[in-house]
């Protein structure tokens, strides 16, 4: 059998803990030979919306064929589903909380697969560990989704409600899905469908103030609020030289409503 060109890692369980270094472990143990690579460990704890960005802005980056390991699970050891889902040539294996709702609504031909084990065979608090890295072992070694679980419709799926960005005539209702270190607000408006309409884009709460539409960080001026595509695949919220989520008082998860005119589609 054909083994994964890696497994992908997507956790909350920071480094400070021995959690991640158990889950490698086992990864290593079962899928010897297979890469492993860190997407991120520093998911705020418990925070399914923060791991939905990552996860959906990182497969893409992926080869064809890699697995995803994303475990940000705070009903880890309730009846919530194990589940599998193949998109756009990659596997990911998550609980079933809501975490794929940003790769779903990107993802093209997807099949979903309920992997739950009948028993788990050690904790019940750190299915990272004795659950997903099993998994995601037995995927990368080359067996099916198919084999490991039974089909789900991608309509019976957790999605998390409110996390995509709604238009409602010139104003869009959002998220902020992320900041990141340097203070850059990722909004849940995704780059392809919003980022023709920012030629006019003012933010009009929680703090109405117009901005700047840019290509570049480079192209915001002094005392400005710069909007522009990320390299996530999302507009952000930049300012320059320093921390756009502390001057416009935004935070992960908080709500915001933009105006994004409809009908000024031409490149910026």
């Amino acid at each position: 059998m054909q083994t994964a060109p890696l497994i992908a890692l997507l956790t909350d369980f920071g480094l400070a803990d021995p959690y991640v270094g158990q889950m490698k472990s086992v990864l290593l143990a079962a899928a010897p030979g297979v890469p492993l690579v860190d997407v991120s460990h520093g998911v705020a704890a418990g925070d399914i919306a923060q791991a939905a960005f990552f996860l959906a802005a990182t497969l893409p980056w992926l080869p064809p064929g890699a697995v995803v390991a994303a475990v940000v699970d705070p009903g880890v050891g309730t009846d919530r589903r194990v589940v599998v889902a193949e998109m756009d040539a990659r596997l990911v294996a998550a609980p079933d909380n809501g975490l794929l709702t940003l790769a779903l609504a990107r993802g093209t031909g997807v099949r979903a697969f309920d992997a739950t084990p009948r028993v788990v065979p050690a904790s019940a608090t750190f299915h990272g560990r004795d659950v997903f890295a099993p998994l995601a072992a037995r995927l990368a070694m080359g067996e099916t989704a198919a084999a490991l679980g039974s089909v789900l419709s991608p309509e019976e799926l957790v999605v998390l409600p409110g996390l995509t960005a709604r238009r409602q005539g010139d104003a869009v209702q959002a998220r902020v899905l992320s900041v990141d270190v340097f203070g850059n607000v990722a909004t849940s408006c995704e780059a392809a469908r919003f980022g023709g309409c920012c030629r006019q884009a003012a933010l009009l709460s929680p703090l109405a103030r117009p901005l700047v539409p840019a290509v570049t960080y480079a192209d915001i001026g002094p005392g400005e609020v710069g909007i522009l595509a990320g390299s996530q695949g999302y507009l952000e919220l930049a300012v320059a030289g320093g921390s756009a989520a502390a001057l416009l008082g935004l935070s992960r998860g908080g709500a915001l409503e933009l105006h994004l005119p409809v009908g000024t589609h031409e490149d910026y």
